[in-house]
C-alpha cells in the first residue's frame, strides 16, 4: 500500500483509506488474481489426457485411515 499511496499522490498523513486508494487506482486484489490463476490451471489440467501425472494427482483420493496418536517423525524433523 505504501507504493500505491505514492502512485496516487497521497502521504501517509493524508486521511485516505486503503479501499479508497485501491478503487481510485483500479487495482485488482491479489486474491482475485490467485483465484483466476487456479481456475486457469484447473481448466488446463482438465484438458490433459487422463494418464498424465497432473490429471492423476487432481483426482487422487488416499485409501485407508491415518494412524492414531502422534504422527511419525520425518527425516527432516529429527
Amino acid at each position: 500500500m505504501k507504493c500505491a499511496r505514492q502512485r496516487a499522490g497521497y502521504n501517509w498523513t493524508d486521511y485516505k483509506t486503503n479501499t479508497e486508494i485501491v478503487k481510485e487506482l483500479n487495482m485488482t486484489p491479489v486474491l482475485v488474481k490467485i483465484q483466476k490463476y487456479k481456475r486457469n490451471w484447473l481448466q488446463h489440467v482438465n484438458r490433459m489426457p487422463h494418464n498424465r501425472l497432473q490429471s492423476t494427482l487432481k483426482n487422487y483420493r488416499p485409501k485407508g485411515r491415518r494412524n492414531k496418536g502422534r504422527r511419525l517423525k520425518r527425516l527432516l524433523d529429527m
